[in-house]
């Protein structure tokens, strides 16, 4: 790597070969970067919702601009500018995290270590980053609605009767022969230092029970088009919330979104109506895929890897691994059955919660959707990401400027001056 940089810092003069692989790989990552404009418009507005869901987030044109363009033709991205770049990114200022799993003992893996300590930390220039250099990434808390009346005016909902979201980001397909229309819905639960391990283990069972009851009614029953899905959405951060895709050739954001409204009052009903023993059959199921284990050493690898990425901008005090994470989430949904039939022999949760009845669990499942899911909730924090066919261009043209209603990026920086971010504290923090 090292080496590599070094010949592009002496530029094509000395490296030809080289500066032509350069242009090459310049040429493909423009053009990689201006095709997210192409992608399905479900995945335009779930890239758009992330504008607005994260607090330090790069918007993709800006990229194209450094590469194409009257400033990129005045200032050109150069292969010595990169080497120097990269440079300064692997000798100077830097944190490194290693991993060895495997086929590998200890004293190897420090040896290991040390080859890259020797190679990368040996510069004149190379230090340690500061604790305060560390990056920190949060995430955006969507307003409620009375938050939404401070900044854009108290019509903001009420104006027509039918948003039931008080911020909505919408764009217009980039082609004329994209035919469906697109909405990324999405309801904001509370970050993980709010919901702990119980509350993010009914979140999974919420989502999990979910999926089915609106693929079946909004793609089966009302058709409303082939892509139809329900999710949990964790915000880099720490925030997590439950994501509700919807695409479309036959209806417009505006239907889409008032469809999926009518789906959760629906759904509230089937959970008012679902017997808790059946309820407490998905949470076992849940339970089984939170245990499954790894087949593989990449799987097992990745696992561990992930669980160490997201401590990396915690404080020294919770920068520890959790790496029973999934086991401890898990348990929340080991319900203590009166039968006998229960898989733990314990009356309280890994994470010292009294383990619930399948009545209890049934409960905090209505009580979750009550307070965070339901319109009606005063708690509720949910936004849209509206992606409008061309043909829907007059519906898209009529929005601009209403209030709540967002149409550019920067909309949305404007907007986030006014949003807290979540806390960013983990569900391990120490107590």
């Amino acid at each position: 790597m090292l080496t590599l940089i070094g010949e592009m810092k002496q530029g094509p003069e000395a490296y030809p070969a080289l500066h032509e692989k350069f242009e090459k790989a310049k040429e493909s990552l423009l053009r990689e970067t201006k095709n997210y404009r192409l992608d399905a418009p479900y995945e335009v507005a779930s890239y758009n919702s992330r504008l607005l869901l994260e607090e330090r987030v790069w918007f993709l044109e800006d990229y194209v601009r450094e590469m194409e363009g009257e400033f990129a033709e005045r200032d050109p991205l150069t292969m010595e500018e990169c080497a120097q770049v990269a440079e300064e990114a692997f000798t100077g200022r830097h944190k490194v995290e290693a991993l060895c799993m495997g086929n590998i003992n200890e004293e190897e893996a420090r040896e290991a270590c040390q080859i890259v300590e020797d190679h990368f930390f040996s510069q004149e220039i190379s230090r340690p980053l500061l604790e305060s250099e560390i990056p920190r990434f949060r995430s955006i808390q969507l307003p409620t609605r009375e938050d939404a009346k401070h900044i854009f005016g108290s019509d903001v909902v009420a104006e027509d009767g039918n948003r039931s979201v008080p911020i909505v980001y919408q764009e217009l397909a980039y082609t004329e022969s994209e035919e469906n229309n697109a909405v990324e819905y999405i309801i904001q639960t509370g970050s993980e230092l709010q919901l702990e391990y119980n509350g993010l283990a009914i979140l999974e069972l919420l989502s999990h029970i979910s999926y089915n009851s609106a693929y079946n009614r909004l793609r089966t029953i009302e058709q409303l088009g082939y892509i139809v899905s329900t999710f949990t959405r964790k915000t880099t951060g720490g925030g997590w919330g439950l994501s509700i895709v919807v695409q479309s050739s036959v209806a417009p954001p505006e239907v889409l979104e008032e469809r999926i409204e009518a789906w959760i009052v629906a759904f509230r009903k089937e959970l008012d109506e679902i017997d808790p023993e059946a309820l407490a059959m998905e949470a076992a199921a849940i339970v089984s895929q939170l245990k499954e284990r790894n087949t593989k050493l990449s799987q097992e690898v990745g696992t561990f890897w992930g669980e160490i990425v997201n401590t990396e901008t915690y404080s020294n005090q919770l920068r520890e691994p959790s790496f029973d994470r999934l086991d401890r989430l898990a348990d929340e949904l080991v319900l203590d059955v009166p039968n006998g039939k229960s898989s733990s022999n314990n009356e309280k949760t890994l994470n010292g919660n009294d383990r619930m009845t399948p009545e209890v669990l049934k409960q905090r499942v209505l009580d979750f959707m009550d307070h965070h899911l339901a319109a009606d909730s005063p708690s509720r924090r949910a936004m849209s990401a509206r992606v409008y066919n061309q043909k829907n261009k007059d519906q898209y043209d009529a929005n601009l400027g209403r209030p709540g209603i967002l149409s550019s990026f920067e909309d949305i920086r404007h907007v986030k001056q006014f949003l807290a971010s979540q806390p960013l504290a983990p569900y391990w923090r120490s107590r």
